[in-house]
């Protein structure tokens, strides 16, 4: 009978996935024509981390791993488990991302469209039963400001959303 950590070690040995980012980050930081120093600046880190990354002696954090696949426009997916020296492969990791991208630029669009018209309508069912009531009381006058107050913020987040849009380049002109 085998022993079950025996079982586990094995298995997790045979599982291993590939992991490509020594050889990924060496090959994009070389094809952009960087060292590794304009590399480090670039994404915030120095000299050093890069050289350990590159050797494989290190692995970047999940957050230091974003900010370099972000620089060379792949996913963090693609630039750990791709082997990005075959240029085929390189060239639809990339396509990819700006796929994914479109999409979700599309996605937040929609979802701005969808909240403009709930604040619209939001704002209109105010209005009608603000004016179907003859005498509102004082608690309905005070709802009614606190519901303005919240409609101007929402109108303005809407606006800061718009503009994010705007400078992402994913504005509908």
């Amino acid at each position: 009978m085998k022993n079950k950590d025996s079982a586990l070690t094995t298995l997790s040995e045979e599982a291993q996935l590939p992991n490509f980012i020594a050889s990924n980050l060496r090959l994009l930081r070389k094809q952009a024509g960087w060292s590794q120093t304009e590399l480090a600046e670039k994404v915030g880190l120095n000299r050093g981390n890069i050289a350990s990354y590159e050797s494989g002696s290190a692995e970047p954090s999940i957050c230091k791993l974003l900010r370099i696949s972000n620089l060379f426009d792949i996913s963090t997916r693609d630039f750990t488990r791709l082997d990005l020296s075959d240029s085929a492969e390189l060239a639809l990791a990339r396509s990819k991302r700006q796929a994914e991208q479109v999409e979700r630029f599309d996605a937040y669009r929609k979802r701005k469209a969808e909240l403009d018209h709930l604040i619209s309508s939001s704002y209109d069912l105010f209005r009608y039963k603000r004016e179907s009531l003859d005498k509102p009381c004082k608690e309905a006058e005070l709802f009614a400001g606190h519901y303005l107050q919240l409609l101007e913020l929402s109108r303005q987040l809407l606006k800061e959303h718009e503009s994010l849009l705007g400078e992402l380049g994913c504005q509908e002109h």
